[in-house]
């Protein structure tokens, strides 16, 4: 049996039954890295040594961190999360050879859950951008099709998940970097209610929006870790007879790929043919992409204001330093009461409209060449900057509310889409019941092609933006 082909799930049913081992799961996952981490470089630090001690001692002791919910399940750490021992070098130069000397608060939380850590998962620098390149580590490819992005910023642990050489990921989100890497590599991934994960860290109250959160290759795998970082059970909350969705193919004005516009609506009308009930409506997001833009520059003052003119960092994110500096306090003001406002509007949205969700397209575009450095045209539409392509993710963002991509089919040539599942604020268990719902019609995704993968001669791959 190849373990690293089943459900975390599966794998923990396995686990907690002794009908498979710590050591057997971990051996399996290490040979699909093993097969496809050449091509795909989504987990470019490891520490296998390590993690077979831990393997051979939870097998060995069945008391050691007996009873705890991910025991055995392995994993790594997203690149951004200080971790004790391991190179944490947040795709950036200026932490090339950073080894902490402890874990981050929600890391220690993960490890004490019972996760087999084998090390870290790629991001971009700072993780700013959805697609996963950094001067440090290199390229994340897609495993789908590896001339393509695997997107970002959690882009390193949706392709271990996809490529099966982890059972679980974490991963954090401000514009989208949960839901966009799991668009694009046909995996789960949920961002919570803001302020809801417990070990979060936030430097002021203004800059609220970042987030842990988990991903899977299900909606129960990803539930697993949810709870864990949450610190409660998410129970399955039952749904309604008949959910009654409310459906935007454009969140109102935002330019769609029309191979993704038409999946989406593909995923949606299978929804409809279900039983569903879905309106066409969108809520009053106006305001949202500004407001968006000048907190998450504020939210780059408190964290890496020093480097503002270091070369070392990427031009992208040094720009994005510069706005946060820039901000004087009446801009600030505007931009906190801009997202009360919507989250009020949000709040009226769901409970006026008798609403159990709002769906869009987790992505404006499908998988990009990973030769572009980020998308700067759709559908005929110019942008102008580095994250406006993501607006179908950020502006949800700013609600606060729970959301998560699920997949939702492939275009042609194989690459796959995503479906954005949005709830109401502190909705969450409610949310993650809706999406095992949709699931259940969607049916799971499958895995990528890990023969082809493993048999790919990368000297035939076109290089991504550093060269």
């Amino acid at each position: 049996m190849d373990l690293a082909a089943l459900t975390a799930t599966e794998q923990k049913a396995l686990l907690d039954t002794g009908r498979a081992s710590c050591r057997e799961l971990l051996a399996d996952c290490r040979t699909r890295a093993e097969m496809t981490e050449p091509v795909v470089n989504a987990i470019p630090t490891v520490h296998w040594d390590t993690a077979e001690d831990l393997a051979g001692r939870l097998d060995d002791d069945p008391t050691m961190l007996k009873g705890t919910p991910l025991r055995g399940l392995v994993t790594a750490f997203k690149d951004l999360n200080d971790t004790a021992g391991v190179l944490t070098t947040r795709g950036s130069l200026v932490f090339s050879d950073h080894i902490p000397t402890d874990d981050a608060p929600l890391v220690a939380h993960v490890r004490r859950s019972g996760v087999v850590p084998v090390g870290k998962t790629n991001t971009p620098e700072f993780g700013k951008g959805s697609h996963t390149f950094n001067p440090v580590l290199g390229l994340t490819r897609n495993p789908w099709d590896p001339k393509r992005s695997a997107g970002g910023s959690s882009g390193g642990a949706a392709v271990g998940l996809a490529c099966g050489s982890l059972s679980i990921a974490d991963g954090s989100d401000l514009g989208g970097s949960l839901r966009n890497p799991a668009a694009f590599n046909a995996v789960v991934g949920f961002r919570p209610t803001t302020g809801s994960i417990p070990l979060d860290v936030h430097p002021d109250p203004r800059t609220d929006q970042p987030i842990a959160g988990p991903m899977g290759r299900t909606v129960a795998d990803m539930a697993l870790l949810l709870g864990v970082m949450m610190s409660a059970e998410v129970s399955a909350d039952p749904i309604p007879t008949v959910p009654r969705v409310a459906f935007s193919p454009d969140l109102g004005d935002l330019p769609v790929e029309p191979p993704v516009r038409a999946a989406t609506a593909r995923a949606v009308d299978a929804l409809a043919d279900a039983g569903w009930e879905v309106v066409e409506a969108c809520p009053n997001l106006r305001g949202a992409d500004r407001c968006f833009e000048d907190l998450r520059g504020l939210f780059q003052t408190f964290h890496l204001a020093p480097l503002v003119d270091d070369e070392r960092v990427k031009a992208t994110a040094r720009y994005e330093i510069r706005l946060g500096l820039s901000l004087d306090a009446d801009r600030i003001a505007a931009a906190v009461a801009t997202e009360g406002r919507i989250r009020s509007d949000w709040d009226r949205f769901f409970v006026e409209g008798q609403f159990d969700a709002f769906l869009s397209p987790t992505t404006q575009v499908s998988p990009f060449p990973v030769g572009m450095e980020w998308v700067d045209e759709i559908d005929g539409v110019s942008l102008d900057h580095y994250t406006h392509w993501m607006r179908s993710c950020s502006r949800i963002t700013v609600t606060g509310a729970p959301s998560a991509s699920l997949p939702a089919g492939f275009i042609d040539g194989g690459l796959p889409v995503g479906i954005q599942f949005a709830g109401q604020r502190h909705g969450d268990a409610a949310l993650v019941a809706l999406l095992a719902a949709a699931e259940e019609v969607f049916g799971t995704a499958p895995a990528p092609d890990i023969g082809a993968l493993a048999t790919l001669d990368t000297k035939t791959l076109p290089p991504g933006p550093l060269g």
